[in-house]
């Protein structure tokens, strides 16, 4: 699970925007951003923004295509699995080098995963929760031959060849991660089609072409990224043609975009989810008929005020685009009169104080929130929003110290699994990330294991139905929104259209 970044625990509510006009022959495209990632290990790529260079630096044993998301070869050329499908192997693709001249080879995946998998290994600065949350049921990784390697899990895991897309699952030079250290994540070598050049924190940001890469070769010679914390004057640079590409714009400009004619927009929604986590561990809140209370509070019109169309209302967990998501739930209806019903039964006669954690720099979602708390007002919850830096709000969530927070995330592989498995992980609430794990629900733990052996694709899409329906029926959390990957561009560049998990290659530009 990657937390949908523009912060590093919660959404800022900034529609993420590229912009890109029509760019120069030098073939240099320049970029501004509020934000830098906060590191390019790719076993610590929690965030989208980290991703991003992640994913275009490192190359991972198979990809999703961008289109159709179906699986295809990336550093690995073939494999089979034995019919039990507990035991997979590669062959992998001969030539190819790292960005310091270092061979892949059966030894770097290896080395990558047991880097990961191993608590002792001494290459290992700190846990990588992303890696066993993702991998738990991964039992060894072992070399066959130079070019040949074998993955052995403790029980069949159907999504497994899609779990092997994930940043955490890209492979990193041993000679690299050896030499750096710790400092590994400010200085990534990969097999990717980029590489990093220079990284002046809170400055600039520069990644150069690989021109030995084994794919497709990129059309775009150098990536600047300029960090500056004020939008307006990202905005003013862009205006002035300093920079080709825009993140984290204001919903508010896009209308003067919309009107020139040489721009195109592009909304769709990728695989997504963001949603109120009612912490069930509060004794206010272990009731179900009062968490039940706030989601009748919840009135999705909100999301239009503020977002505009660039977001998706839904009632699920599951985003539209996944297969189990198909036959939506109907989720809550917003009725205040409802609400205050489901109270009365649980003879709530005083006012019920809540409080709620927001990051800071949440400045949209303080007024979505705020309409939110007005609703309550009407049926005697008074809610407090609190607002954060983002390691005190990481803090309390670890500790559980939360009556009710915002949490997102975009998945990770096209898979219900990806989804709703962080939802159940006490290793990633302790890592200060908002789930349900405080709830102590053993029956979904349960459900959601046995969804992970089900080699059934039916089978399987039954199991995470019934734990999404679950959940949203429990009111252990609030669906919010889906998010949508805006991309505005020149249109004399041809067409540009984010993946289903809103990725964005660099290489994939064409440029004329």
């Amino acid at each position: 699970m990657k937390i949908k970044t523009r912060t590093l625990a919660v959404l800022l509510p900034l529609i993420a925007i590229m912009v890109v006009p029509l760019l120069a022959a030098e073939r240099v495209v320049r970029s501004g951003s509020p934000f830098e990632p906060s590191g390019m290990d790719p076993a610590q790529a929690w965030d989208d923004i980290s991703a991003f260079y992640v994913d275009n630096i490192f190359d991972t044993l198979v990809r999703l295509n961008p289109q159709t998301t179906k699986i295809e070869p990336a550093l690995a050329v073939s494999w089979e699995t034995s019919p039990d499908g507990r035991t997979w192997t590669f062959q992998l693709r001969r030539g190819v080098r790292f960005h310091d001249g270092t061979p892949l080879d059966a030894d770097a995946v290896v080395f990558t995963f047991f880097r990961q998998m191993d608590p002792a290994n001494p290459n290992r600065q700190r846990d990588f929760p992303m890696f066993s949350g993702i991998f738990t049921l991964l039992k060894a990784v072992q070399k066959l031959d130079a070019q040949r390697v074998q993955f052995i899990l403790s029980e069949p895991f159907f999504p497994f060849l899609a779990a092997l897309t994930v940043e955490c699952a890209a492979i990193v030079s041993p000679t690299a991660v050896k030499k750096e250290g710790a400092n590994f994540a400010h200085r990534p070598v990969g097999t990717g089609p980029f590489k990093l050049d220079s990284w002046q924190k809170d400055k600039r940001l520069v990644l150069t072409a690989n021109r030995e890469y084994w794919g497709v070769r990129p059309s775009v010679d150098e990536y600047v990224n300029i960090i500056e914390p004020s939008s307006e004057i990202l905005n003013s640079y862009f205006q002035q043609g300093t920079l080709d590409i825009l993140y984290s714009y204001s919903i508010s400009k896009m209308v003067s975009y919309k009107k020139q004619d040489w721009v195109k927009v592009v909304a769709a929604p990728y695989l997504s989810v963001t949603f109120v986590v009612i912490n069930a561990a509060r004794p206010t809140l272990s009731r179900k008929r009062v968490r039940q209370a706030l989601g009748c509070a919840w009135d999705p019109r909100a999301l239009k005020l503020i977002f505009q169309d660039y977001v998706l209302p839904i009632h699920t967990l599951l985003p539209k685009g996944l297969i189990a998501s198909e036959t939506e739930a109907p989720g809550s209806e917003f009725s205040l009169a409802k609400a205050q019903n489901l109270l009365k039964k649980e003879s709530m006669e005083r006012e019920i104080q809540l409080e709620m954690l927001l990051q800071k720099d949440d400045g949209l979602l303080f007024q979505l929130f705020s309409m939110f708390a007005r609703n309550l007002k009407q049926i005697g919850i008074k809610l407090k929003l609190t607002r954060l830096d983002a390691q005190a709000y990481k803090s309390r969530i670890a500790l559980g110290d939360y009556d009710l927070a915002y949490s997102g995330w975009i998945a990770d592989y096209p898979d219900p699994d990806s989804m709703l498995f962080p939802l159940l992980s006490e290793q990633l609430q302790k890592q200060g990330f908002a789930n349900i794990a405080g709830a102590k629900r053993r029956d979904l733990d349960d459900l959601l294991k046995a969804a992970r052996r089900e080699r059934d694709a039916k089978k399987r899409q039954a199991l995470y139905r019934d734990i999404d329906r679950a959940i949203v029926d429990d009111g252990l959390v609030i669906p919010l929104y889906q998010d949508k990957r805006v991309m505005i561009y020149n249109q004399k560049i041809g067409r540009l259209q984010p993946d289903l998990l809103g990725k964005f290659y660099l290489n994939d530009l064409q440029l004329k």
